[in-house]
């Protein structure tokens, strides 16, 4: 069996090898310039009209392959907010002052009212809520409703300023 196979293979060869020519064609022809190619096809690409078509996409029912799979980010509905900071984003709160009671300390806020407000850890404000007040700042944390981020959270720190560098800003 083995020196079937064998015989066959030495068949295959030997006729590939009558097959093929032992010396290579050679081509009385110049070998073309690189340089010169290049430039003849930069013409060529130059001197074509150019068209004010412009292209458009047919999705021919499929998706458009340059959208976004994720969609545009969602706004957020503040239709049914509550009154006072449950119902003011972290965005539109000023700090105004923090001061210490027995139970601890306490942040004095603005809101897009115009109005003043306390807070304590844990009140909750429309996109997040109190986690942390220090003597010169408050922390939240942020609901982040980002499909690409990671994170569903991100703390955010309101510092408080001197009167004087409110007004320069």
């Amino acid at each position: 069996m083995a020196k079937r196979v064998f015989l066959v293979l030495a068949a295959v060869l030997t006729a590939a090898l009558i097959a093929a020519p032992v010396f290579p064609q050679q081509s009385t022809a110049p070998a073309p310039d690189p340089q010169s190619t290049i430039e003849q096809n930069l013409q060529e690409i130059l001197e074509e009209p150019a068209t004010t078509d412009t292209y458009r996409y047919d999705p021919q029912g499929r998706r458009d392959p340059f959208r976004s799979l994720i969609g545009p980010s969602p706004k957020i509905s503040r239709e049914n907010a509550p009154p006072g900071p449950p119902g003011f984003m972290i965005d539109e709160i000023d700090l105004q002052g923090v001061f210490q009671t027995r139970s601890g300390l306490v942040a004095m806020v603005r809101g897009p009212d115009n109005n003043g407000y306390s807070l304590r850890v844990g009140d909750k404000v429309y996109d997040g809520e109190v986690i942390r007040i220090t003597p010169s700042s408050i922390v939240f944390r942020q609901e982040v409703n980002d499909p690409t981020r990671i994170e569903r959270f991100r703390e955010v720190v309101k510092e408080l300023t001197s009167q004087g560098d409110r007004r320069s800003s």
